[in-house]
């Protein structure tokens, strides 16, 4: 079997994660800037690249402690820059200090040590207690998050990594002298390709990490209204027709509510769009306060807005769009906003047939036209 020591699997793995670490500089200029840490997470495996760079070419012209000290820097680098970006990205930042602190801690820590007799088996142990603390934290962080697929392999990858790390430290302190596992080739190895791994899967595992979170973005904004924050129209037909499968399965009733904000256009015209845009938000919260789950409400387009009831019958979505009615129709709230009054239509189904949300929309809709031609700020009731 062939030998394989730490310096020659990072002399691979270290060409590898200097490439994926362009990668992610490829791609970050294309990422949104809320997207946090990918600086952080760019630089790593570059660092990692610089550590296999400073073992072997600095064992040739200088003592190998020499070597080993710098390579221990820049691995406590590299795992402190994986920190700081994921605490980034999670909105959880480390102070900024934190890593000119960390690096000038290990440089102490590597000249002090050289004073010493056993000096190289006290870096490594230093270097491998501090990388454990880091790595240990980075997995929790991330384990504290939504457990979806990327974050759930990142802390498995991260734990995997604190393990054998671990497991060469305690060797290493039991028997110093042959650094615990020299003699065993094959512990040597899976630790070497472990390690060294690392430094191409975070990285990985951060791609996955901002794709996920770019694909929640993106889907948040397909259900979500950007000005109010309520349910978009695609988001409330999504969501409403499984309230009514709900009502048809039950039995009960299911009504929907369609208001549109009196004489909007004229808000605009004479206050400004901006003006405007925040009567919609005033009226989106003041609706929304008004409305229990799992009641929901979506603007449907301009200042219309749905709002669909299940379990609620004719006679108590008269109540709850009366309530609505009264509300807005009371002095605004908001002194900096000018008054406004809304209509409302109002359609109820016991959904035991086949009738589609789209259905009772439409009636509801009719019942907002009829109120508005008999004089608006009011009710009406299809049938």
């Amino acid at each position: 079997m062939p030998h394989f020591d730490l310096p020659t699997v990072i002399a691979y793995t270290g060409v590898m994660a200097c490439i994926i670490g362009l990668i992610l500089h490829s791609l970050g200029k294309n990422y949104p800037t809320y997207i946090k840490g990918l600086k952080c997470w760019t630089i790593a495996p570059l660092v990692a690249g610089l550590a296999t760079l400073a073992r072997l070419s600095l064992r040739g012209a200088f003592p190998d402690s020499i070597a080993i000290g710098a390579q221990n820097i820049c691995l406590i680098m590299t795992s402190g820059l994986f920190l700081m970006g994921t605490c980034q990205f999670f909105e959880r930042p480390l102070p900024r200090r934190f890593l000119p602190l960390l690096i000038g801690v290990s440089v102490f820590a590597m000249w002090l040590f050289s004073g010493y007799a056993g000096a190289d088996i006290g870096r490594r142990l230093f270097a491998r207690t501090l990388l454990i603390m880091l790595y240990a934290y980075l997995a929790w962080v991330i384990y504290r998050q939504p457990h979806t697929f990327a974050r759930r392999l990142t802390v498995s990858i991260v734990t995997v990594l604190v393990g054998l790390i671990l497991v060469r430290t305690i060797a290493g302190y039991l028997a110093p002298n042959g650094d615990g596992v020299d003699s065993l080739e094959i512990v040597q190895m899976v630790y070497a390709i472990g390690f060294s791994s690392t430094d191409v899967l975070i990285p990985i595992c951060a791609i996955l990490m901002i794709s996920e979170e770019l694909r929640f973005v993106l889907e948040n904004l397909a259900m979500r209204d950007s000005l109010t924050g309520l349910l978009t129209r695609r988001a409330l037909f999504e969501f409403g027709e499984n309230e009514m499968a709900g009502c048809r399965r039950r039995g009960a009733s299911l009504s929907v509510l369609m208001l549109d904000l009196d004489h909007f256009k004229q808000i605009n015209d004479n206050y400004g769009h901006h003006v405007g845009d925040s009567v919609i938000r005033d009226f989106a919260e003041r609706t929304q306060s008004m409305l229990r789950k799992p009641f929901l409400l979506a603007r449907y387009g301009g200042e219309e807005f749905v709002a669909v009831l299940p379990d609620i019958g004719a006679a108590d979505a008269a109540l709850i769009a009366e309530r609505i009615r009264s509300r807005i129709d009371a002095n605004p709230e908001n002194p900096e906003l000018p008054g406004y009054r809304v209509s409302i239509g109002i359609a109820t189904t016991l959904v035991i047939g086949n009738e589609s949300l789209t259905a009772l929309i439409q009636k509801a809709d009719q019942g907002l036209y009829q109120a508005k031609q008999r004089g608006r700020n009011r009710i009406e009731v299809t049938a």
